[in-house]
C-alpha cells in the first residue's frame, strides 16, 4: 500500500512549482461558494517516487463481477494514474487484461498534475485517455470542463453487486458527486493519522500527544534532547496545496475551524483558524529543517531512518514502513489519531488530505470496454486484494476493515484506527471553484510558515483574495 500519497484550475496548475492520506452529514454543493471542509458519517518533487522497488503484479483476484470481454475485444485502453500508484496500476493492468482480454496502457504523471493532464486531454480534442484516476478536490473542475463521463445510469445498472452502501459514507458522495450526479467511484481512501517512533518516546518517557500542546511538548522534548540526531516531528510544510493545505487542515479542523460557514461565506481567518496557524508555526520550530521544504519524500526520509518522532501521514505507512526495502524501523511504530484542538470547539478530526476516485473521459475511444474497467475496480473483491498488496490504495470500502487478509497486512492497531477516523473525517471542498481559491491560501500558508507573514496577516490576506473571487 505504498502512497501516495501523495494536486486549481488549469492556471493554477499551469503556475505551480510544486516540490516532492463527530459525525455530520455530506458535504454539500454550496450555489456560489465551495463546501467548506464538512465533518461527515492527502521543496520541489515534481515526480515523487514510491520509496520501494516497485514488485510485479500479484496474480488475478477472483472478480464477483462479470466482465463483458466481448465490449473490450481488440480495446487498447489507455488509463491515467498518478507516480505514487504506479505498483497498483500496474497490477490492475495486468488483472484487467487478463480477465477481459483488453490491452491497458499506464499514463503516468506527477500527483499534482493529474486534473491539468486530464482537462487538456480532453478540451483540446486530443482525447487519448480512457479511464481517469483524479484527486478528488478537482471533481468540480472537472465536471465543469465535461471531462467525465456521467455515471448514474452505470450505478443503477450495477446496483447488484456494486454494495454502494458499502463505501465510506465519507469518501462516497465526496469523491463521487457534484449536485445530484455521480461522476466516478471511489478507489484510494485517504486520511491522516499520527505515527509515532516509540524508541524516541520512550527514550525520554513519552506518551502518544492527545492535544496539540502535548505534540508540541514532545516535539521541542525530543528536538532538543537529540541535538540534531533526531528531531521531534517532520512536518510537511512545502508549498503543494496537497501537502501545505493538508497539514494546515489537520490543525484548522481540530481547532473548530473551517474554510467557510454553513451560508458557503469565508471564514478562514477566524481566531480558530489563526490559532491553528499560530500553531503549526509555534511546532515548525522543532521539526525536521526545514519544514517549509520538507514534503512526501522528505518526511518520509527522516521516519524511515528513525530520525524523525512523528509525522501526520496516509493509513498505510504502517505497511510502508514494515517493508524493510524501506525502512530500518519496522515495528517499531504505534499510530494515534491527530490531536485534540484546545478550547470549547477543540475536538478530534481525520483530514482526508488526498484520496483518488476513478472515472471514464469522455473523450474515450473505448467508452464501452473502459465502463468495464471501472466496473472491474469498483468490485468488491477486486479491492480486497488491490488493499493488501504494497501499491499505495488505502481502503474505500468498510467491508476490507472486516477482510482477515486487510487485517494481517496492516495489523488490527491501523484497521481500528482507521475505522475509529471515520467517526471524525473532515474534507475538502470540491466544487470548481476551489482550484482557484486554494491558490492563495496556498501561497499564505508558506509565507506564515517562512516567517515572512505573521498568522493573522496571512489569513487576512487569504480572506480579502477570498472574497473577491466569489464576489
Amino acid at each position: 500500500m505504498k502512497k501516495l500519497t501523495l494536486i486549481i484550475s488549469l492556471l493554477v496548475i499551469a503556475t505551480m512549482l510544486l516540490t516532492a492520506c463527530q459525525p455530520a452529514a455530506p458535504a454539500t454543493e454550496q450555489p456560489q461558494a465551495p463546501e467548506q471542509p464538512t465533518e461527515q458519517p492527502k521543496p520541489e518533487e515534481p515526480t515523487p517516487q514510491q520509496p520501494a522497488a516497485e514488485k510485479p503484479a500479484e496474480p488475478m483476484p477472483a472478480a464477483g463481477a462479470a466482465i463483458n470481454k466481448e465490449a473490450c475485444q481488440g480495446a487498447n485502453l489507455k488509463f491515467l494514474t498518478i507516480q505514487p500508484h504506479n505498483v497498483a496500476a500496474q497490477n490492475l493492468q495486468t488483472w484487467f487484461q487478463e480477465a477481459s482480454g483488453a490491452q491497458v496502457e499506464l499514463i503516468v504523471v506527477p500527483y499534482d498534475n493529474v486534473i491539468e493532464k486530464a482537462v487538456l486531454d480532453v478540451t483540446s480534442g486530443a482525447n487519448e485517455i480512457d479511464v481517469v484516476e483524479y484527486w478528488y478536490p478537482g471533481l468540480g473542475t472537472l465536471v465543469e470542463n465535461n471531462v467525465l463521463e456521467n455515471l448514474d445510469q452505470w450505478y443503477a445498472d450495477n446496483a447488484s453487486w456494486i454494495k454502494a452502501d458499502d463505501f465510506f459514507p465519507t469518501y462516497f458522495d465526496t469523491f463521487t458527486k457534484i449536485g445530484d450526479s455521480r461522476y466516478g467511484i471511489p478507489y484510494d481512501g485517504d486520511m491522516h493519522l499520527l505515527w509515532y517512533y516509540k524508541p524516541l518516546f520512550e527514550k525520554y518517557s513519552l506518551q502518544p500527544p492527545k492535544t496539540w500542546d502535548e505534540y508540541l511538548n514532545a516535539c521541542k522534548t525530543i528536538t532538543e534532547g537529540e541535538k540534531g540526531n533526531a528531531y521531534g516531528c517532520a512536518i510537511m510544510g512545502a508549498k503543494i496545496p496537497l501537502i501545505l493545505i493538508g497539514t494546515y487542515l489537520n490543525r484548522l479542523g481540530s481547532y473548530g475551524g473551517s474554510f467557510f460557514d454553513a451560508q458557503g461565506k469565508p471564514t478562514i481567518n477566524s481566531p480558530e483558524a489563526v490559532a491553528a496557524l499560530e500553531g503549526l508555526v509555534e511546532q515548525s520550530k522543532y521539526a525536521l529543517p526545514t519544514a517549509s521544504a520538507v514534503a512526501f519524500d522528505e518526511a518520509l526520509g527522516g521516519w524511515f531512518t528513525g530520525k524523525v518522532g512523528m509525522v501526520e501521514f496516509w493509513t498505510d505507512l504502517g505497511s510502508m514502513t514494515n517493508d524493510p526495502a524501506s525502512s530500518k524501523i519496522g515495528g517499531q511504530w504505534g499510530v494515534v489519531p491527530l490531536p485534540k484542538g484546545p478550547g470549547d470547539k477543540g475536538k478530534v478530526v481525520a483530514s482526508v488530505n488526498a484520496g483518488f476516485a476513478i472515472g471514464v473521459s469522455t473523450g474515450s475511444k473505448n467508452k464501452a470496454c473502459a465502463m468495464e474497467f471501472v466496473k472491474f475496480v469498483a468490485d468488491p473483491e477486486t479491492a480486497k486484494r488491490y488493499n493488501t498488496v504494497v501499491g499505495g490504495i488505502d481502503p474505500a470500502r468498510q467491508s476490507t476493515l472486516e477482510d482477515p487478509k486487510f487485517i494481517e497486512f496492516v495489523g488490527k492497531e491501523v484497521a481500528d484506527a482507521i475505522r475509529e477516523a471515520h467517526k471524525n473525517a473532515v474534507v475538502w471542498p470540491t466544487s470548481a471553484l476551489w482550484f482557484k481559491l486554494q491558490e492563495p491560501l496556498n501561497d499564505n500558508l508558506s509565507l506564515a510558515l517562512s516567517g515572512q507573514k505573521t498568522p493573522q496577516q496571512a489569513l487576512d490576506d487569504t480572506q480579502k483574495a477570498w472574497e473577491d473571487l466569489l464576489k
